[in-house]
């Protein structure tokens, strides 16, 4: 699994966890509650037992007071198990707990003496810890419950004609009032503070999830990117590289915890401890070449103020970046070669037609019949010129199809034998190689039918051998590639830098326009144009190098 693929919906999984996380919680606070409720029953319970009454607790009632202990201990050991097993849910376990709190809490109270005992500040405990756990309704039912109970306990002695002094009861209402109003605002400054804790959880989730997706959409935009990218520290040791980059050094994702600059790449290693010295500007960046063969531009970035931070490194490839200069360059050309091409052709073709229109007429004087000649020998030739220029402007008009090499020569030699008349053994038998690259079929069969061309005119006149030969392999790059190859006169050593300059030529009648299009051509289709000498020093190979089929996997085939 790659690490896009990994981060598959981040904003629902951070959500269910962060749900999870506050389920979790709500249990361990409950679970803590109820230690409380076991602690508070079994010291109840030991007390009676042991003791029979250890003033003021127990005193009035001390077997109401064992009873109430030994059922809030059992209360508190069944609880134990239910929030263990979390049945029933967690609100339901909440809502039962606290009634048995203020009951059996209101049952030691009065079995202590009521009011006045110490006895009434576990209720006040109860009602908090309810208050944390539920929402504010129930949260002031039950301070209403516990004060009502409070009140019904303070006048037990009353209601059931048990008291021995109704003056001190009375006297007493003041004291269960100031308990009730205790009670109420315990329970509403417990809320206050869990709802304060739950809106704190609430937004600490919203941050999460939009953490998730920045580093989601982080994760996506390096993984991505055209650019390498490299993460290191201050000791050049690498931190995270993303897959272009892997691309670009040859290195492998199982072993870059490992490795540093100097191993995959020791000129930029070299660059980054002069920028770490320096922070030089990047105008004063260096080319470094790779083991890839590809020739990358880094630049430096700190992530941060301290050193330790580490370095953000980002490897363009050159030949992309010149790609897209010569992209720019050659729309702006084409738009002008054709505006140039379309002023030119008018007085062009009417230059011609006057000279064809007076070659019709009988003319004696041989030197003006050579003169009409000339005119319509390089009217025509700069006819040609024009129509090359013209197609310049085709580099901005490609549509890159994936091809089946093999058929595509095939149907090339049957075509451009045809149309030139020449015998199909010209061509040498190609070999079935099964091969697959990315160009537009109709600029590729310009650019093969001129190196063929020039081919034809390089050979001697065609004895039954064959003229040119069509290869179909790869390079040490997987990249495949077509060899167009005569056994010819060659190239020329010193004129072999300038054959894919415009307007150069070697022929009285060319217009040097030819192979400067082949290339721009290829290069416009993500290809590349190059000249070889054949083998032996005998001939020429023109290689025409295209982008992988898997590059255009989602276009048509042909």
């Amino acid at each position: 699994m790659t690490a896009t693929e990994s981060l598959v919906h981040p904003t629902g999984n951070v959500r269910r966890e962060s749900r999870a996380a506050v389920a979790s919680e709500n249990w361990k606070l409950l679970q803590l509650f109820n230690f409380y409720r076991l602690l508070l029953g079994g010291l109840a319970a030991f007390v009676a037992l042991v003791f029979g009454q250890m003033p003021p607790f127990g005193t009035v009632s001390p077997n109401l007071f064992l009873y109430a202990g030994l059922a809030y201990f059992a209360i508190g050991l069944t609880a134990a198990w239910t929030i263990r097993v979390h049945k029933p849910d967690f609100e339901s376990q909440a809502v039962m707990l606290g009634f048995a709190d203020v009951a059996l809490l209101t049952m030691l109270l009065h079995a202590s003496g009521g009011i006045g005992s110490g006895a009434e500040l576990m209720l006040l405990v109860s009602i908090a810890g309810s208050s944390l756990m539920l929402g504010r309704r129930i949260t002031v039912f039950y301070a209403s419950i516990a004060t009502l109970a409070v009140l019904i306990e303070h006048a037990w002695g009353i209601l059931t004609n048990t008291a021995s002094s109704e003056g001190e009861v009375l006297q007493g209402y003041p004291k269960a009032g100031l308990l009730g109003v205790g009670l109420f605002a315990t329970a509403l400054v417990g809320y206050t503070l869990a709802e304060r804790l739950r809106r704190t959880e609430a937004l600490a989730e919203k941050r999460g999830v939009d953490l998730a997706n920045l580093a989601q959409m982080n994760e996506l935009i390096i993984q991505r990117l055209q650019s390498g990218v490299v993460v290191c520290g201050p000791d050049g040791r690498i931190r995270l590289i993303n897959p272009i980059a892997h691309k670009f050094l040859g290195t492998q994702p199982t072993a870059v915890q490992n490795l540093t600059l100097n191993d995959v790449l020791p000129d930029m290693a070299i660059q980054y401890v002069q920028w770490q010295a320096t922070h030089a500007p990047p105008s004063l960046r260096k080319l470094v070449r790779s083991r890839k063969n590809f020739t990358l531009l880094p630049r430096f970035i700190p992530l941060g103020d301290e050193p330790s931070a580490g370095t953000l490194i980002f490897l363009d490839d050159m030949s992309v970046l010149r790609q897209q200069a010569q992209q720019l360059k050659m729309a702006a050309l084409a738009r002008l070669t054709a505006s140039i091409a379309h002023e030119i052709r008018n007085p062009l073709g009417a230059l011609s037609n006057a000279a064809q229109l007076l070659s019709e007429v009988r003319i004696d004087d041989p030197e003006l019949s050579r003169l009409l000649k000339i005119i319509d020998e390089q009217s025509r030739r700069m006819n040609t010129i024009v129509e090359n220029v013209t197609q310049l402007s085709r580099r901005d008009r490609v549509n890159p199809r994936r091809l089946d090499l093999d058929t595509w020569l095939n149907e090339f030699t049957r075509q451009y034998t045809e149309t030139v008349l020449i015998p199909k053994e010209s061509f040498a038998p190609p070999v079935r190689s099964g091969l697959a690259g990315c160009f537009d079929p109709e600029q590729l069969y310009q650019v093969v039918s001129n190196l063929c061309q020039n081919a034809l005119r390089a050979s001697p006149p065609f004895t039954g051998t064959p003229q040119i030969q069509l290869r179909l392999a790869r390079d040490g790059d997987g990249r495949p590639y077509l060899d167009v190859i005569d056994w010819g006169k060659g190239v020329p050593p010193d004129n072999v830098d300038n054959i894919f300059d415009p307007f150069f030529t070697t022929t009285p009648k060319g217009t040097g326009l030819g192979l400067y299009i082949a290339r721009e051509l290829c290069e416009g289709n993500n290809g590349a144009l190059d000249y070889r000498p054949g083998e032996g020093g005998v001939g020429s190979v023109f290689r025409v190098t295209f982008s992988p089929g898997e590059d255009c996997s989602d276009a048509a085939e042909s």
